[in-house]
């Protein structure tokens, strides 16, 4: 099968199926989060202070991954503004879509069908 045939038969393969799905394998509506929120949410920023452990000797085990942190923060600082951009960028790019897409159905709106037009 060539790649371009793909979605057509994985289609057709799911549109022959009359079986449900099995308790619990069905995926329900989530609520839509807002750009503002996923921006929001992109930026990076860890709280050193949740980080505990709660185990029998926790304090010491939290010293210890305090200490970790501290040595390694210029990596970890780079690496996490490297992801901040990277999901900026891409909400930033999902928005100019979403702009995009509501800026031709909305053009699609105003012209007149196809068969009256000539």
């Amino acid at each position: 099968m060539r790649p371009e045939d793909a979605l057509g038969a994985a289609r057709a393969a799911a549109a022959a199926r009359d079986d449900v799905l099995p308790t619990g394998m069905s995926i329900e509506p989530t609520e839509r989060v807002s750009i503002e929120q996923l921006m929001e949410w992109a930026n990076i920023e860890p709280d050193p202070d949740l980080m505990r452990s709660t185990r029998t000797l926790g304090a010491p085990i939290t010293w210890a991954k305090r200490q970790l942190v501290h040595v390694m923060r210029q990596y970890l600082r780079e690496l996490q503004s490297q992801q901040t951009r990277f999901n900026l960028n891409v909400l930033i790019r999902l928005a100019e879509l979403e702009d995009r897409v509501a800026r031709l159905e909305e053009r699609d709106k105003a012209q007149p069908p196809a068969s009256t037009r000539r």
